[in-house]
Parts: structure tokens; sequence; C-alpha cells
């Protein structure tokens, strides 16, 4: 008799994924914590029974959104190049599959950011900052801040919607909080931006702060 345990299916092999949603399916084919580069691999490598099983475009798209989101949580406690690696070694696995390949909310400032800095403009510190926008400099906000200054004043139709002024509004506190003086003034200078947003740039106890007007 064969004891051989090497014979033994896998566990994907033998299991129903039907009806299951992307952290059931996990639990079944891996159910190891998805919190470091080892294992978001490891799963990213399993996933590919997806491609062959009778699941829907939606499990395939859950799980990627799953896997996604894993390495976006790790974002502070690993390199940049390594969420980079990763997004893309899970884009390479399931990204044909699936129609939402970045799943993370937009943006509106980052969307802004990347008009302001046109591809043969950007550098490395450019893909760090679309990996984690809290590696942004000073000098980035305030390129992409005069960036939609000077939109809004090309063309009277160029309006900042709500959720374009909510992004936009956030990166001004950003860089203000930072109390670079250099760059405090400037942004005082954006005289049409600085209405548009219906702010103002004030000093306080020693330092500045942003205040509706």
């Amino acid at each position: 008799m064969n004891n051989d345990v090497t014979n033994k299916p896998k566990v994907e092999e033998e299991v129903s994924l039907e009806g299951l949603d992307a952290k059931e399916m996990w639990k079944v084919l891996y159910n190891k914590e998805l919190n470091c580069k080892k294992n978001i691999l490891e799963y990213i490598s399993i996933t590919k029974v997806l491609k062959q099983r009778n699941v829907t475009s939606e499990q395939i798209q859950d799980t990627y959104n799953l896997i996604y989101n894993s390495i976006e949580e790790m974002g502070s406690a690993i390199k940049t190049n390594t969420i980079m690696y990763l997004k893309n070694q899970l884009k390479s696995q399931l990204g044909k599959l699936v129609k939402e390949k970045d799943p993370k909310p937009v943006n509106y400032f980052i969307e802004f950011f990347k008009e302001a800095y046109p591809a043969n403009f950007r550098k490395k510190d450019f893909t760090w900052v679309l990996m984690d926008i809290n590696k942004i400099s000073d000098e980035q906000i305030w390129t992409t801040l005069t960036y939609i200054n000077r939109w809004s004043l090309k063309d009277k139709n160029n309006k900042l919607d709500e959720n374009q002024k909510r992004d936009t509004l956030k990166m001004v506190e950003l860089l203000i909080n930072r109390n670079n003086i250099k760059y405090v003034n400037q942004v005082k200078s954006l005289e049409k931006l600085l209405n548009v947003l219906n702010i103002k740039i004030v000093a306080f106890n020693d330092r500045f702060k942003v205040k509706n007007k």
C-alpha cells in the first residue's frame, strides 16, 4: 500500500469554490495572513487556480481587490519598490481577468499630479507618490497646486468639482501644516485657487493654518 502523502491532491483541487466570497476562498485556498511579501506572493501564485475553476468574474475581481488592499495596508512597513513589485505580480496573474486593476478610491489631487508631471518629467519619486501619497514632497505639492491654479485660469469652463476641491484642500492643508515658510508664502500667491477653495492662509501661534473665508 502506497502511503506517500505527495500523492494527495492539493486543497485547491479538492474543494468547491462555488458561491464563496473572496475571504472565504482565501480561507479555503491559503488561510495565512496576507501581511508580508512572502505570503502575498504565495497566495498570488495559488490564485492561478481561479483561471481553471468554475468561479465568476465577480469572485476573481473580489479576490484581486482583497490582495491589492492587503498590499496597500503594508504600505508603511515595506519599501515602495516592493509595493510596486507585488502589484505587478498580482496584475500579471489576474490582471487580464479583471476590469478594475487599481481598486483604491480615486484621489483627484493625484489625477492633477499626473498631469502636472508629463511622462518625460517623471522621476523615481513620482512613482513613490503614486504608491503612497504620504511620500509627496513640498515641491511636488506646490508644482501640482500651481498646475491646478493655471488650469482654473485657462478656461472659464475649467471648474473644480466638489471631489476635486476636497482632495486639493487636503493637500493645501498638508503643505501649510509642514510650515515651510517658502511654500506658505507661495501658496498665498495662488489667488485664483484660494478663491475657488474659499480659504485663506493665516498666522496662528508662530505657525500658519488654513481658514475658511
